[in-house]
């Protein structure tokens, strides 16, 4: 048997709820413009590189990005371009991690730089570009497309970049010989900024 139909609503019961609908409806636009004010109601972007985004950019100076610095370098790995897997670690002196990728726009005027502070200072510091989280052939063409030769490895599921705090690319990462992070950084160096974190780490 299919259910009776509800009786209709008398004219006088509608008139008794529609203030509350009235209220509830204020109380909703209130709500809304309440989150809009507090998130800022605006798309303008922060100096602040806070997510991944292939136009990333933060102020020129050195900044710690986040609380990694003087924190131990956590246990991972990665598979290096000839596709065999490696320790994420110091092998006797500092390392200085950059983690990019093909569609990071300061990272093809970033990494020539980098090569040549590596180049100069190769005996003092090791070097290493972790490409994330992309194919094997987007990286290698990258890696072409600048002419760097130091190291290189992938980042194959993004663990590396959120185990070392990264947010954004490209995303620099010092390490002194003992395994301790000296200090982090979001944005595109320049070849001057790079060769001042090496001399943070080695006195040179």
């Amino acid at each position: 048997m299919e259910p009776a139909p509800l009786p209709p609503q008398p004219l006088s019961a509608l008139r008794r709820y529609l203030p509350l609908t009235v209220a509830g409806l204020i109380v909703v636009g209130f709500a809304i413009a309440l989150i809009i004010s507090i998130s800022g109601g605006s798309s303008k972007t922060s100096s602040d590189v806070t997510k991944l985004d292939p136009n990333a950019t933060q102020p020129p100076e050195l900044v710690i990005t986040n609380d990694v610095a003087g924190t131990k370098l956590p246990k991972l790995t990665y598979v290096a371009f000839d596709g065999s897997t490696k320790e994420l670690a110091p092998n006797g002196k500092p390392l200085l991690i950059n983690v990019w990728s093909s569609t990071c726009v300061p990272c093809i005027t970033e990494m020539p730089a980098l090569e040549k502070v590596w180049q100069a200072k190769r005996n003092d510091i090791d070097v290493l570009g972790i490409d994330y989280f992309e194919s094997p052939d987007l990286g290698q063409a990258m890696a072409d497309r600048t002419g760097v030769t130091y190291p290189l490895g992938r980042d194959l599921k993004g663990t590396i970049l959120r185990e070392l705090g990264g947010t954004g690319l490209p995303y620099t990462v010092l390490v002194a010989s003992n395994g301790t992070i000296l200090a982090a950084h979001s944005g595109a160096l320049t070849q001057a900024q790079f060769s001042e974190l090496v001399k943070t780490a080695t006195g040179k």
